[in-house]
This record gives structure tokens, sequence and C-alpha cells, in this order.
């Protein structure tokens, strides 16, 4: 019994000190805009938001799950395109979606694009993996000087997120808005990839990215384990593809 008190009472201490950490985090991206005024500053620390997302995404695949890919950029640049495309709609129909929910078509955009290609790609681990997703990273980038009337060529497609619906009367045109806006989809990004790393899917792909053999072995399907891992980095990583600038988003290729 005295063990069984104990062991609730670290577990219980631990959940404190999990929680800690993402309060702590909360209010040093909440103050850092008091510290850093400047212009160049937000702007340094939204791109900085903005790579954070994208590598742990990426981190979903190589550290989680022993997944080498050169084609990651495929998925932040496809979620960039789409949100874009959305916005676009959603200004010319006049529908009443602010900027805080884009980040979301991003990710349901890279969600489809990790299920499309990772149908693929994730039947095969180590370099057979690696080599598929360059291919498939040269075959996007190929198509997008062809598709111009999706890519927009080497120009891009660009919006203006300020014509959206206003929420609690901000527009996100400001520089400080957008960096509220990032650092709050960054900080809800991290932490869904913690706790998704805490899981037992998560350490799944711990064993996957170990022994795939052993892990087939006592029950599992490594490549199925392979694909969901796969997809879910792709929609985070769409997630990250809605980079804000400071007057318009703009999609373009990626480099």
């Amino acid at each position: 019994m005295a063990a069984v008190v104990a062991s609730q009472g670290r577990h219980g201490r631990r959940t404190v000190w999990r929680l800690g950490v993402w309060i702590v985090a909360a209010i040093l991206f909440a103050v850092l805009p008091s510290v850093f005024r400047s212009g160049a500053a937000l702007t340094t620390m939204s791109l900085m938001g903005i790579m954070i997302v994208f590598a742990l995404s990426y981190n979903m695949l190589l550290g989680q799950t022993g997944m080498l890919s050169f084609g990651h950029a495929v998925y932040y640049g496809l979620g960039g395109f789409l949100a874009v495309h959305a916005m676009n709609l959603v200004i010319g129909d006049k529908l009443p979606a602010p900027a805080i929910v884009v980040p979301l078509v991003g990710a349901v955009a890279g969600l489809l694009a990790g299920i499309v290609f990772g149908s693929v790609s994730t039947r095969r681990g180590g370099t057979a993996f690696a080599m598929i997703s360059l291919g498939i990273g040269e075959l996007v980038a190929s198509s997008a000087l062809i598709l111009r009337s999706f890519f927009g060529g080497e120009e891009g497609i660009t919006t203006n997120r300020a014509k959206l619906l206003r929420l609690f009367d901000w527009n996100f045109g400001p520089q400080i808005q957008v960096y509220y806006l990032i650092a709050g989809w960054c900080l809800v990004c991290m932490m869904a990839m913690y706790a998704l790393s805490r899981t037992p899917f998560g350490r799944m792909c711990n064993a996957v990215r170990d022994n795939p053999e052993r892990a087939e072995f006592i029950g599992y399907n490594a490549g199925a384990v392979r694909f969901i891992a796969f997809c879910l980095a792709g929609g985070f990583a769409g997630i990250a593809g809605n980079r804000k600038e400071p007057l318009d988003q703009r999609a373009d290729l990626p480099r």
C-alpha cells in the first residue's frame, strides 16, 4: 500500500512539473515582445516559432521513428499554398473565418499529402524510404513550375490576411498581432507533439526506430506505425507552412 501511495505521489509531482514547464513557456512567449520591441525582433521571433513547429514535425520522423526524409518541405509548402488559396476563397466569398483558424487548413493539407505520399514511401524504411522521399520532393518541385494555376510559378500566390474576419478587433495586420498568433499555435503544436510522444503510439514509434524486426515480432506492424507517424508529421509541417509576413501572406516555392 505504501509503495502504491509513493508511486502516485511521484506521478503527481511529475505531472505538476510538466504543467509548470508549459506555463513558464507560455509566460515567456507572452513577455518576449515587451523585452524585444523592434520590428526586426518580432519578425525574427515569429520565424523562430514557425521553424520550431517545422523542426519538431521533422523530429517525429527522424528522432522518434527513425525515418530520414529528404522531402519534408513538401508538406510545409503544400500547407502554405492551400492556406493561401483558402484565404483568397474566404475573402472573395466574404465568409466569416478569422485568420486564427487558417493554420487548420494547412494541417489538413499536410495530413492529406502525407496520406497520399506516405502510403507509398513508408512501406520501406531506412535508405529506401530516404530515396523515395527525395524523389517525391523533386516531383513536387518540378510540378510547382508546371501547375502555375495552383502554385503561381516563381511569383507564388499572395493574399491579405487583414481582410479576414476580425477577432476581438484584431485583424492580424500589425506584426505584434502576427507574433502572438504564431506563438499561440507554436505552443499548441509543441504540447500536442510532446503528448503524442508520451502515448503508447509514441513508444511504438521508438520501438520501430530502434528495432523494427523486434517490433513486428511482438505483433506490431512497423509499416503502419511509420505511416501514421508520417501523416501526423505532415500535418504539423502543414501548420508551419502558414508563415506570416509583415504586410501580406505569400506562398512561394520552398527553397
